[in-house]
């Protein structure tokens, strides 16, 4: 039994139909390249959130074991040398950092290095690295800052929580 050919109008429907089978096929694996990562951020002390502005984030593409401590160290001391950056989001004020609101980060599979920037004015007042192994469950980062160097301690706070300074409730 022999098998009509298809007209052409249907071959070019067919065609369109599997191109666009295909990107969609191709598109699901691209989001699947990809994963949510909630961040945490750790301050040394209650004084020292208060006394930030703002965190920033550069997430670099930095796969071998240790790029954490390399970045922070050309970091601080003005090198420009580093890895290729995957990410680097508006700053986040404090207060939302202090209330939660922070939106998650969607990182490309794989090993990455999230550096932290906590400054207040013009200048960096803490800074953490941390190195982290994203997978397709994603998951949280926790990143501690600190003192880089010899930056000044902000005076001691009332507050007992950042989010009591950002509520405008201390005495």
């Amino acid at each position: 039994m022999r098998v009509p050919p298809l007209p052409l109008r249907a071959l070019g429907r067919r065609r369109a139909s599997a191109a666009a089978l295909l990107g969609a096929l191709a598109a699901g694996c691209a989001k699947e390249q990809e994963a949510t990562v909630q961040l945490e951020v750790v301050f040394p002390s209650t004084a020292m959130a208060i006394a930030s502005d703002d965190v920033k984030l550069i997430v670099y593409d930095d796969p071998e074991p240790g790029g954490c401590q390399r970045i922070y160290l050309k970091h601080i001391t003005n090198q420009t040398d580093l890895p290729p950056v995957v990410l680097e989001p508006p700053s986040i004020p404090i207060c939302d950092l202090a209330f939660g609101r922070p939106a998650p980060l969607v990182l490309p599979l794989g090993r990455h290095s999230i550096l932290a920037i906590a400054s207040r004015g013009a200048d960096d007042l803490l800074v953490g690295c941390s190195d982290v192994a994203v997978s397709a469950e994603g998951g949280v980062a926790v990143v501690t800052l600190a003192l880089p160097g010899a930056t000044p301690v902000p005076p001691p706070t009332t507050c007992a929580s950042l989010r009591d300074s950002c509520e405008d409730r201390c005495p």
